[in-house]
């Protein structure tokens, strides 16, 4: 059984042409929670989290790319 592997949210935000300033304002949420969920270094809420997906996946759709699940970024979530 081969496993996909999981996109760095940098990687997806920087796929669509988005700065991290650019995504925290689509997704509603700090500059720096994109930073610490690029980095990795600190967890993000769940509810953050879902934002910036949703935000990315606007952008994804409007692209004609298929949408990411919260399981397919590479990122640290509270409580995970």
């Amino acid at each position: 059984m081969q496993v996909a592997a999981k996109i760095k949210l940098a990687n997806a935000r920087a796929e669509l042409g988005l700065t991290v300033t650019n995504l925290a304002s689509l997704a509603g949420v700090a500059r720096q929670t994109v930073v610490n969920g690029e980095r990795g270094n600190k967890p993000i809420q769940r509810i953050q989290a879902h934002r910036i997906l949703k935000a990315i996946n606007i952008y994804r759709q409007q692209a004609g790319m298929a949408p990411l699940s919260i399981t397919d970024i590479d990122w640290k979530i509270v409580g995970e």
